[in-house]
């Protein structure tokens, strides 16, 4: 995970629809909390090749901020929709896809800031923390490498030209099993009879 270290500064306040949240809006008080939930614009993809939730899309926030002596705690859940490439016959699809966050962003000059690297700790800068790391690491881990359309509620590829897989394609009727084919070739019998036996 990285992280940055950087002088404190005042910051003018995010866009409304940005993942940059400003934690100004959480009193300063240990167990203080305020309630983020809207929509925000991703700058750039978020997710692995094969799935990925598009820049530029939107991704919907439900979020609590927490302020703790050392930060702030980030908790909720943030949606959106993927693009998904099937990694079997590469038709493309979309999907939802939800995220549950649970992250300690650190303030400028604590001990846990001072650990940061060591302990997977993210740091404010200033009042402002970034949501856009995090979520990068979430869906990519979130995200499978290889996805198919049967993994996302589809009976079968949505690329109609794509042969079944093996082993489920066409009928079975009459077919030897394997395991038994050195009998069937002996003893004239199929497995088949052999299973029904």
């Amino acid at each position: 995970m990285s992280t940055s270290s950087r002088t404190p500064r005042h910051h003018p306040r995010p866009a409304a629809d940005s993942l940059v949240l400003d934690t100004r809006t959480v009193a300063r008080t240990p167990g203080a909390t305020a309630q983020v939930q809207r929509s925000a614009v991703l700058p750039s993809n978020v997710g692995v090749e094969l799935m990925k939730i598009p820049a530029k899309s939107e991704v919907e926030l439900d979020l609590t901020l927490t302020f703790i002596d050392e930060g702030v705690l980030v908790t909720g859940s943030v949606t959106g929709h993927a693009e998904v490439e099937c990694a079997r016959c590469l038709g493309r699809f979309t999907t939802g896809s939800t995220v549950y966050l649970t992250e300690m962003y650190a303030a400028e000059g604590t001990a846990t800031a001072a650990g940061a690297e060591e302990d997977d700790v993210r740091l404010l800068d200033g009042d402002l923390l970034d949501l856009e790391p995090a979520l990068v690491d979430a869906f990519g881990l979130r995200f499978p490498m290889s996805p198919t359309c049967t993994d996302y509620g589809h009976d079968e590829c949505v690329n109609p030209d794509t042969p079944a897989p093996d082993g489920i394609s066409g009928s079975t009727e009459g077919r030897i099993d394997p395991r038994w084919a050195g009998l069937a070739e002996k003893f004239g019998t199929t497995g088949a009879a052999e299973e029904t036996e």
